[in-house]
């Protein structure tokens, strides 16, 4: 019995197993089920996932493609509307050149330096924008140098003081003795970085004071950093406006400042080239308490032992000066018989070309409208210079200029220099212009004094050639001051400048009025104080304009007078590179 009770238990125990083995086995399923389910969701989520990841790369990568499609047609646009603007440019910018330099009221000088200004503004905006869109797309490259800091300083100082005088502001400057003369770096940059902040300075401040500061930050073996503040006494910037001033287009808030205009792109292109030269760029300023715009910048040393100092210019940056060059090599350029061709389709280019060049002396010139036009000239006649338009129909400056080189191989003629006449100023464009056989290249718009660096460069000189300055009595101006310092003879030039257009025109009266006792006077006058200060060549036609009035004899003195402009405008170019 008892035996039989046993076994019921344990077959009860077993059952019981069985039963809960069994539970467990449908609770597993159900479990294993419902992470089926779960990871079937899922995965199903995860596909999803994966759809939406693949569409959102591929909308990505369209986006990314549209983005820099773009941003090729706004470079695209930038260089051919840069093109178009400058065409008409040249034209207001040379004939207002050219306008000056003519008998003129003072009221209409003052009406065309007014045309002047607003075209030189508006092709300051341009190049603001062409350099945004260089820095925004990384072509901006910088062009290194030798920087005497000094001089750039100087010279930054006379470019602005007239603009400044206008707002009765005053200028000063003070830089650290320890900096030293002969620094690398882009000098051109550091100038536009420069104007910007003072002309911004100048903008805002009236009857105040504008400081500018170049101290030296650190002293390393092969660098130096320097600390450069420009700091005026103007209306100042709010704290909440600081903070965007360096975007694009950003402009601070000045109800009372009506008058002031801009682009908005000053100073994030001075932020820009700062950040290029690897240096850091802020303000500080306050509402009604002026303004500080400092930048560092490093700069490094020069290992040139003696390195002249380099003068600053107007375009690519830095020209390092030579007097023995100048005191050889230099030649003026004549009133010659030599033919000049200019292939330029524009016929208000063409026509302010034509005129400076005949301001400067040039008797013969030709013109052509396009390249195809220029190569049936070019078999007829032999030409001293071709200035070449790059952008025209039927055929253009690149694929002409080619054709031209080859013709000279074929004849074996003597190779004409090629000056491209371009208002691109990217380095592909310079590049492609020296790449199919051009020699230099001048920017649009083209004004009288790139256009007689030119020549004075390319043109060969007929005969003898003329000293244009005598060097010897340059030498013993500037060695008035002790330390080689150019004060004096800077002094000296500014005044000449300022009074030989109206000596000139005087004399181009007299001829006119065939008075000879007072065209001598007026001739021996100028050329006593043109001899002083070391203007030879100038001085050379006034002594032959001089002996023909004396002796009654004025035949050929109009033809004499007439080379005295161009002769002059060399020796003040020339003089202007000691001076800067």
């Amino acid at each position: 019995m008892k035996a039989m009770m046993n076994a019921e238990h344990e077959i009860m125990v077993l059952r019981k197993t069985i039963e809960d083995l069994s539970h467990q086995i449908i609770q597993s399923k159900h479990q294993e089920e419902q992470a089926l389910s779960e990871f079937s969701a899922m995965n199903n989520e995860l596909v999803n996932l994966q759809r939406l990841l693949a569409k959102s790369n591929a909308e990505l990568e369209a986006a990314t493609e549209e983005a820099l499609q773009a941003n090729q047609a706004r470079a695209r646009f930038l260089a051919i509307m840069t093109h178009e603007i400058r065409t008409p440019m040249n034209g207001v910018i040379g004939m207002a050149e050219i306008l000056l330099a003519s008998d003129l009221t003072e009221e209409q000088k003052r009406s065309v330096m007014l045309i002047q200004e607003s075209a030189e503004l508006l092709l300051n905006m341009i190049n603001n924008m062409l350099d945004l869109s260089k820095m925004e797309a990384g072509k901006m490259q910088l062009q290194e140098g030798i920087i005497n800091m000094r001089l750039l300083l100087d010279h930054i100082i006379r470019l602005i003081e007239p603009k400044a005088n206008e707002n009765e502001n005053t200028i000063s400057a003070f830089i650290d003795y320890r900096v030293e003369s002969d620094l690398i770096g882009d000098g051109g940059r550091i100038r536009q970085i420069l104007l910007n902040l003072i002309n911004n300075a100048n903008k805002f401040t009236r009857n105040g004071k504008i400081e500018i500061s170049i101290q030296l930050k650190e002293n390393r073996a092969n660098l130096q950093v320097l600390h450069i503040e420009v700091s005026d006494t103007g209306i100042g910037i709010a704290p909440d406006q600081q903070k965007n001033l360096f975007q694009p287009y950003a402009q601070a808030d000045h109800p009372q400042q009506h008058n002031v205009e801009g682009t908005g792109l000053g100073l994030s292109i001075c932020k820009s080239l700062v950040e290029l030269m690897e240096g850091t760029i802020d303000l500080k300023s306050d509402t009604g308490k002026g303004s500080t715009f400092w930048f560092d910048i490093p700069l490094k040393k020069s290992p040139k032992v003696g390195a002249k100092p380099a003068s600053v210019g107007a375009g690519d940056g830095l020209q390092e000066y030579s007097s023995a060059q100048n005191a050889s090599s230099v030649s003026a350029i004549k009133a010659t018989d030599q033919h000049i061709l200019i292939v330029e389709d524009n016929p208000i280019n063409s026509q302010v070309i034509q005129l400076q060049l005949k301001k400067m002396g040039m008797r013969n010139i030709h013109m052509a409208v396009n390249g195809q036009e220029a190569l049936e000239v070019f078999q007829q006649q032999e030409y001293a210079m071709v200035l070449m338009d790059n952008r025209m129909p039927v055929m253009d400056g690149f694929q002409a200029t080619r054709k031209i080189r080859e013709m000279e191989r074929m004849r074996v003629r003597h190779p004409v220099p090629i000056i491209a006449l371009t208002a691109n100023t990217s380095p592909e464009d310079r590049q492609r212009c020296l790449e199919v056989g051009m020699d230099d290249i001048l920017t649009k718009p083209v004004n009288l004094e790139s256009l007689t660096k030119i020549l004075h460069k390319w043109l060969p000189a007929i005969g003898m050639t003329e000293m244009v300055l005598d060097m010897k009595v340059i030498q013993e101006i500037i060695e008035l001051n002790d330390d080689g310092d150019p004060e004096v003879l800077r002094t000296l030039v500014e005044m000449y400048q300022t009074e030989t257009p109206a000596k000139l025109d005087r004399l181009h009266q007299l001829s006119m009025e065939q008075n000879a006792q007072a065209l001598a006077e007026a001739a021996h006058e100028l050329k006593s104080g043109s001899l002083s200060i070391g203007v030879n060549h100038f001085s050379q036609l006034l002594a032959e304009i001089e002996r023909k009035a004396r002796t009654g004899d004025l035949n050929g003195v109009p033809a004499i007078i007439e080379s005295l402009f161009p002769a002059y405008e060399r020796a003040r170019l020339e003089l202007e590179q000691l001076v800067i």
